[in-house]
């Protein structure tokens, strides 16, 4: 099957994500307690994501040539935003209901931990708009 340009640019990027952010959730995971460490994958995270976009973007446009968005790419991706928002706005939903509950029980929960959470939820979100996209793409929508 041969993919468009923006099919190889999404997948790119959905690529990167899943691996960045995999191996700064399963790196901030096992050592949750140090703030510092936290910290400084985060930074590295959101750097890696930039140098390998702009990387991958730039090898691709040199290898394809980037093509106009039609209607069709500017419908797939509303739909896709719109899968996001509501993955997102979910997320939001569970991160709120952790809160109240963690309340509720007479614990809190760590700053640490709602951020990152929120983060795990920002990012599930852009991976459910890639995916969308990929899908949508592939039937030909």
């Amino acid at each position: 099957m041969d993919m468009s340009y923006q099919e190889k640019s999404i997948a790119g990027s959905l690529l990167a994500m899943l691996v960045v952010y995999g191996y700064y959730f399963a790196a901030v995971l096992r050592h949750s307690g140090q703030l510092d460490f936290a910290l400084g994958r985060l930074i590295f995270a959101v750097v890696a994501i930039i140098v390998i976009e702009i990387v991958y973007h730039i090898l691709l446009s040199l290898q394809t040539k980037p093509e106009p968005k039609d209607e069709r790419d500017i419908l797939i991706e509303s739909k896709a935003y719109r899968n996001a928002y509501f993955a997102y706005g979910t997320g939001a939903f569970l991160v709120i209901s952790v809160v109240i509950a963690a309340g509720l029980a007479g614990s809190s929960v760590t700053p640490f931990l709602l951020v990152n959470l929120v983060l795990l939820f920002m990012v599930l979100a852009e991976v459910v708009k890639f995916v969308t996209q990929l899908l949508y793409y592939s039937k030909g929508f």
